[in-house]
């Protein structure tokens, strides 16, 4: 039996190729969305890392700075010192031997992650290095670092390393800053004022 279309109409073989060309476009959109889809989910995943590791290595930081602080407020940055008269780099030295007792709770895991995945802070005081301190000044300064696992290092650029800076041996909690070029006394009191807190990193 022979078919006969009618006028106009398509051949039915030029039908079954433009079918064939519509699935094979819509196949061929459907895996470039799933890819854009996939791209985009890492994409957002790894920004999710990275802020989460800033996070964490943010808070361990401001963790170590706390308690010093504390230990401030109870032991008046003094070690068997004088009430008065104390050079800057000594109060210096009782600040550091403060984070230095938190050798034991200096490297972070957090196994959930994965267990490679690690931030190990560090903490260094000095007398604030800004010209023309007086050495009874009672001003400084401290500053955080980090070693991080390949792991954290891999998931962001750079993680927030936080630097303080602050006057002690105020006279109450009231009491304002003295003049970093003056000798304000080098007292060793529970007083404080935290005068800056940065974040040095890149």
């Amino acid at each position: 039996m022979i078919r006969i279309d009618p006028p106009g109409a398509i051949p039915h073989g030029q039908r079954g190729s433009a079918l064939i060309f519509v699935t094979i476009i819509g196949l061929v959109m459907t895996i470039a969305f799933t890819l854009f889809m996939s791209s985009t989910v890492t994409v957002e995943s790894r920004a999710v890392e990275a802020e989460l590791a800033k996070s964490r290595a943010y808070w361990a930081e401001m963790g170590a700075f706390n308690y010093t602080l504390s230990r401030i407020s109870y032991s008046r940055l003094c070690n068997s010192c004088s009430s008065g008269n104390n050079k800057d780099t000594d109060l210096a030295a009782v600040w550091q031997a403060y984070f230095n007792e938190l050798s034991n709770v200096r490297s972070f895991s957090y196994p959930d992650e994965a267990p490679a995945y690690a931030i190990t802070i560090t903490d260094s005081a000095a007398a604030d290095d800004t010209p023309g301190r007086q050495n009874f000044s009672g001003w400084l300064m401290a500053a955080s670092a980090y070693n991080a696992s390949a792991l954290v290092a891999g998931s962001t650029r750079a993680l927030p390393q936080m630097e303080m800076r602050l006057c002690a041996g105020l006279a109450n909690a009231g009491a304002k800053c003295g003049n970093i070029n003056n000798n304000n006394g080098g007292k060793a009191t529970t007083y404080f004022s935290v005068n800056r807190l940065t974040n040095i990193g890149p």
